[in-house]
């Protein structure tokens, strides 16, 4: 597996916003790992991102009212922690996260684009 700079944690309804972060930090020439792009057609989804995580350095979470509830994103942050990764969620949403989400995100930074007018 190619190493990457950057594992992109989104949940498919914010795929958008994700693909938009994922082109800036790649004109910004770092390496991002996001699916489905990166995912082998044939190849198994979760091994993929299990393969993927521990072959990044940092763990961009998208983090939405979708990703909050999504036992996917969920797993992939466990992942992330299990690795040591540094963790940067990226809140778009003014939402607050689950009790389980905030058990692991709970003692980073967080970087807020909510709009609160």
């Amino acid at each position: 597996m190619k190493n990457y700079e950057v594992f992109i944690s989104h949940s498919h309804k914010d795929k958008v916003v994700a693909d938009a972060i994922c082109h800036y930090f790649e004109d910004e020439k770092m390496k991002c790992w996001i699916a489905p792009r990166d995912i082998t057609p044939g190849t198994n989804w979760a091994d993929a991102i299990s393969d993927a995580i521990p072959a990044c350095k940092i763990f961009l979470l998208i983090f939405s009212s979708h990703a909050n509830l999504s036992p996917q994103v969920f797993r992939e942050v466990e992942l992330a922690v299990k690795n040591k990764l540094t963790i940067v969620p990226v809140r778009i949403e003014d939402t607050s996260p689950t009790r389980g989400m905030e058990y692991y995100l709970s003692a980073v930074h967080w970087i807020d684009v909510v709009n609160k007018n």
